[in-house]
């Protein structure tokens, strides 16, 4: 199991800024000896998971990730639901919108709608978006299953990554208890300070969170009118996310929805 536990590690240096990496550089940067480092490639090259460049001899991602999308996509589909409302939104709000699922250890963004205009949050497809420093991380928090959200308040020192990012544990317990009463997520620069994000959860049938639907604005333009129209999109869309793939959302959400029609 650590072998699975270790390949898949592996797999998570790949990123659109890093897509290719040397050995001992991937070996260096994961903290995993070479030797064990360059097994675990010739497993994952031997399953189509990653293959390496024939001049280069640097690794890069396989095929088999591809055909491994294609399914869950064709069995499950989730982007053919989310799409057309990023669209919607970005084009309405004329900011950043983008979806995220939850990992073990953070939100993997999976869609991503700019706005067509030239200053716009970048929204970065291969970065992990910290649970407790993002509107989408907290979104989904407030409404995950409480074993996943214990989970994550109990680990160790918390990254801060800007003066307004909340890192105590019971601070943030607060926070997301506001979060859970209120339906949505803001948060004003805490995870880049140019950055205000608002979310609001996306449920699967269990009834617990396993994503977020976010808008990420630029930090000057989002005055508190904007702000209340965001909140108003995200959860919309988190209603209809959700309904959509066969999920009811949380009370929270519909009254929150209700609330921020009749504002």
């Amino acid at each position: 199991m650590k072998s699975v536990d270790r390949a898949l590690y592996l797999l998570s240096f790949f990123t659109v800024q890093e897509p290719e990496w040397g050995l001992s550089d991937l070996a260096r940067k994961s903290k995993v000896d070479k030797a064990t480092t360059l097994r675990i490639l010739v497993a994952l090259i031997r399953n189509g998971f990653v293959e390496q460049h024939s001049e280069t001899r640097k690794y890069r991602l396989g095929i088999a990730v591809l055909r491994l999308a294609r399914v869950r996509e064709a069995s499950f589909p989730l982007l053919s639901f989310i799409n057309p409302v990023l669209d919607r939104l970005a084009e309405e709000m004329e900011e950043t919108a983008h979806a995220t699922l939850a990992a073990e250890t953070a939100m993997i963004t999976v869609a991503v709608t700019e706005p067509k205009r030239s200053t716009r949050v970048w929204v970065n497809p291969s970065q992990l978006l910290p649970f407790h420093a993002t509107a989408s991380g907290l979104a989904f928090l407030a409404f995950a299953a409480p074993e996943v959200r214990d989970g994550v308040l109990a680990e160790g020192e918390l990254v801060r990554y800007t003066k307004n990012t909340v890192v105590e544990a019971e601070e943030l317990r607060a926070q997301l208890d506001q979060i859970r009463n209120r339906g949505f997520a803001f948060a004003p620069g805490s995870f880049e300070v140019e950055s205000s994000g608002v979310a609001a959860p996306i449920f699967s049938s269990s009834g617990d969170a396993f994503g977020s639907v976010a808008i990420a604005g630029v930090a000057s333009r989002m005055t508190t009118d904007k702000q209340l129209k965001a909140a108003r999109l995200v959860v919309g869309a988190s209603v209809e996310i959700s309904r959509a793939i066969g999920a009811e959302p949380h009370p929270s959400i519909l009254r929150a929805k209700k609330d921020l029609l009749d504002a």
